[in-house]
């Protein structure tokens, strides 16, 4: 099974900082040394409905950043009460 990592705050605003200039997903993936298709799913986590000079949808690190803090909060046993 492949090794699952967190993308840290750092990393989603690198990702910000680089969806606003203009690069790919593919380029993005080479500068942080990820593969693209982890790119791409965080691009689909921070969307923000928003459009770029270029059309392409926006991203936002806050927002992918608080929808994986959610996700963690989820996870776990249900209790009885609950």
């Amino acid at each position: 099974m492949a090794d699952y990592a967190f993308r840290s705050y750092e990393e989603r605003q690198k990702i910000q900082e680089m969806v606003e200039a203009g690069l790919s997903a593919k380029d993005i993936a080479a500068s942080l040394g990820i593969s693209p298709s982890a790119v791409y799913a965080e691009l689909r986590r921070g969307r923000d409905g928003t459009r770029l000079p270029d059309k392409r949808l926006g991203y936002n690190a806050e927002l992918a950043q608080l929808s994986v803090q959610q996700g963690l909060e989820r996870r776990g046993r249900r209790t009885a009460g609950a």
